[in-house]
């Protein structure tokens, strides 16, 4: 019903609100929107919702356990477990045998020996490989086999078969090969046969479309340099039981290891150099992430050198060795992920943390003195929506400077702090019931829902203002909001438009707190993205960054109204901030900032709501030209979403605006509309 109802306004008109005025003063300036927090967060491993955020959309290997992490055998069960979404197995083919040889490994703790059958052509196989019709392909192999065996690289794209026959010796050798997909499949097979009797050792293998760049997807890295997000953060739970010394050099040689945190495979291809020239690609800064959990300082410290020092350091010795003589010279760096959380592997109550904090930062700026630090928060809200109050002391809500305030603790006592860490993860159908102390189900209406994202960043901005009161000289600290999404129970809502109205008012709250947020991670950059193994576009929520980035100015001004926000319906405490989010001009939101040379002023407006409101524009003293130009988001409905290879069903569309004083906004719309100054 509630989208029927949405399309009857839409398309037949419906009757609008009450006339809303929005007063904006460009007078009164907030300090600026900086590019950075338009920026975006990336995790190497994600869960089944998700896969692996780097295998799956940025990078581009085709071949899943190219290193052979698992053993081959008949087994459909993987141990241990592999959360990724999917994962292609290598089986056996031919009545092959395999062992795996944990003597004399190519990499990592084992690598298959495949013993033949004498009387067909017998090895290992593996399926389920997407290609594009006409695309062409590199690949590698390195392998060892019995002097005489006869070897072929087999390719069934379901049409075709091609074949590459290579004589290996009895000591690993790389041999290439490439193939042209014949057809547009996902279930193509990969085969590597001997003919006679003996045995072969596959050591690794890869296949990679040849217009890959330096291992990237060249789709995916043209979508989101296009974004201009200008600063990636590289971290997450995956960092506290990560080794950097796992992911550089040789990557045929990199162990592929067990990721504890999200429990699948990481084959360590994409590691430091990959996603510095990952950044380097897309035109972005890079804020890395240090290990605080399983790590130490001393390790840490020395990733700075490697990443940072001197080709005549120690460790930069070791980074020259792997090819890169110069330093990259990466200056922001956090120290921890989520280290308040419970779930976090190495977790520490806060004040032997922030003795762990001192004592990363202390090394960590002998070997860098002009580190960018960025230190683990988790202010009130926080800390009571993750349970981590309850956990610690029982108290579901944390008083301020207690030991279950762990950015009051951090602001107090932490050293060298540059910026601190803020996350939150919303939902799209549930609250956190105070009296409960855990997520209730509910059901609310869109302007509800998409309002819970703000009312997170308005939480924090209120908790960061009782800092200040109560912690002198935390003025001087300000945020990075690196992780923030829609999320419920470890799954990703389907970014529709109404998740995307949700993101974008998430967005129009941080502009109204510039003096305290300074960047942002939004989760995860590929949350952006519509993708397929062969595919991207931008989804709804792709669109409104890229509007937003290119549209919206970034010296905000003072927006008033004549409806002020209701009042909240939940307790106070948790998600339900003292006073909604969201401005003075109900049930839209509005924020409005000038473009950089002061010539035109720019407004975002968003209906979060199925029905069409009517809104005058009033500037004051100000001479502002009365027609301008509007930008929407729009859909065909509040499901609307844009699946790659499919219509869009939502859009941005550009019009005029006659009379800024005569306005009327079509429901569940984003609009950044803008006016020259006179």
């Amino acid at each position: 019903m509630r989208i029927v109802y949405y399309l009857l306004v839409l398309f037949i008109g419906g009757s609008a609100s009450a006339q809303l005025t929005a007063r904006i003063d460009v007078s009164k300036k907030a300090p600026v929107i900086s590019d950075k927090l338009f920026g975006m967060f990336m995790e190497n491993l994600g869960n089944e919702d998700v896969g692996n955020l780097t295998d799956d959309c940025l990078w581009s290997e085709l071949i899943d356990d190219r290193k052979f992490f698992y053993p081959i055998d008949d087994s459909e069960i993987l141990v241990p477990k592999n959360r990724k979404e999917a994962i292609n197995q290598w089986k056996i083919v031919g009545g092959a045998t395999v062992e795996m040889d944990t003597q004399n490994p190519f990499v990592g703790k084992h690598s298959p020996k495949i013993i033949t059958n004498p009387n067909v052509a017998s090895g290992i196989l593996q399926s389920g490989i997407a290609l594009v019709k006409n695309k062409e392909y590199d690949g590698y192999i390195w392998i060892k086999a019995t002097p005489g065996l006869e070897m072929e690289i087999q390719f069934n794209d379901g049409k075709d078969i091609s074949s590459h026959k290579i004589t290996p010796t009895s000591t690993y050798t790389k041999f290439f090969f490439g193939i042209t997909a014949s057809v547009d499949t996902k279930k193509a097979t990969l085969y590597i046969v001997g003919r006679g009797e003996g045995n072969f050792h596959v050591g690794a293998v890869s296949l990679m479309p040849s217009d890959n760049i330096d291992g990237f997807r060249p789709d995916v890295v043209k979508l989101l340099k296009d974004l201009h997000s200008s600063q990636y953060r590289w971290g997450g739970n995956f960092i506290s039981a990560y080794d950097w010394r796992d992911g550089v050099g040789d990557r045929d040689k990199r162990d592929p290891k067990y990721e504890y945190a999200w429990e699948c495979l990481e084959d360590n291809d994409v590691g430091t150099p990959e996603m510095i020239r990952f950044c380097e690609l897309i035109g972005v800064d890079l804020a890395m992430t240090v290990n605080t959990g399983f790590g130490d300082a001393t390790s840490a410290a020395n990733w700075v050198e490697y990443v940072n020092g001197d080709a005549s350091t120690e460790m930069g010795k070791l980074r020259a060795s792997h090819g890169h003589e110069k330093p990259w010279n990466i200056k922001m760096w956090c120290v921890g992920n989520e280290s308040y959380g419970w779930w976090q592997l190495g977790h520490l109550p806060l004040q032997q943390y922030i003795i762990k904090h001192n004592m990363f930062v202390e090394k960590m700026l002998e070997k860098d003195p002009a580190l960018i630090l960025i230190g683990s928060g988790a202010s009130i809200e926080e800390m009571t929506v993750t349970e981590c109050a309850k956990r610690t002391d029982g108290k579901v809500i944390p008083e301020y400077l207690s030991d279950t305030d762990w950015s009051g603790g951090m602001l107090q006592k932490g050293q060298h702090l540059d910026y601190i860490s803020e996350h939150f993860y919303c939902s799209v159908d549930e609250r956190f019931d105070l009296g409960q102390a855990k997520y209730v189900k509910i059901s609310e209406p869109l302007e509800d829902w998409t309002r819970r994202p703000a009312n997170r960043i308005k939480s924090k901005s209120i908790a960061y203002d009782e800092y200040h009161k109560r912690i002198p000289g935390s003025e001087k600290v300000p945020v990075y909001l690196d992780e923030w999404t829609y999320y419920t129970n470890w799954v990703h809502p389907k970014p529709t438009l109404g998740v995307t109205i949700g993101h974008a008012r998430g967005l129009n709250e941080l502009f109204r707190h510039t003096d305290l947020f300074k960047m942002a991670g939004f989760t995860f950059a590929t949350s952006c993205l519509s993708f397929t193994d062969v595919s991207a576009d931008y989804n709804s929520t792709g669109l409104l960054f890229k509007l937003y980035q290119e549209k919206f100015g970034r010296i905000p001004v003072s927006v008033d109204g004549n409806s002020p926000q209701p009042n909240p319906k939940w307790p106070i405490g948790g998600d339900q901030p003292k006073e909604n989010a969201g401005g003075n001009v109900y049930p839209l939101d509005i924020v409005a900032a000038l473009t950089s040379d002061g010539k035109s002023i720019t407004i975002s407006v968003i209906n979060p709501t199925e029905k069409a409101q009517k809104l005058t524009l009033d500037f004051g003293s100000a001479r502002v030209n009365s027609k301008g130009k509007k930008y929407t988001i729009s859909g065909t409905s509040i499901e609307a979403r844009n699946i790659v290879n499919q219509k869009p069903e939502v859009s941005i569309s550009e019009s005029s605006v006659k009379n800024y004083k005569n306005l009327e906004i079509a429901p569940a719309t984003i609009s950044v509309l803008e006016f020259q100054l006179q």
